[in-house]
């Protein structure tokens, strides 16, 4: 007979498994049904899950939205310098 913290660890990772999308669903789905204390800690389990899984994504947008700024700044820059120094030979000639 498995243990109850094996159960959960089992519990977690399966929810960790699911995207964001089917895990909200599945959570809208279990709220409708849920009678008992153990249907409520998954419940609460699988909420808690979604929850970093959405900080997770905020994570990423953050981190992309910096980098993709980062290249274009540096894009721009690298753009300038070429027009400066194509501007410098044609004045030189």
């Amino acid at each position: 007979m498995r243990s109850e913290p094996d159960d959960l660890n089992m519990l977690v990772s399966q929810y960790r498994n699911m995207d964001i999308e089917e895990l909200k669903a599945n959570i809208d789905l279990w709220e409708e049904k849920t009678d008992c204390s153990h249907q409520l800690q998954r419940l609460n389990i699988a909420k808690n899950e979604l929850v970093l899984k959405y900080k997770e994504r905020q994570e990423q947008i953050e981190l992309l939205t910096r980098s993709l700024t980062s290249s274009s700044r540096i894009g721009r820059w690298i753009s300038s310098a070429k027009a400066v120094l194509k501007q410098f030979v044609e004045f030189k000639n």
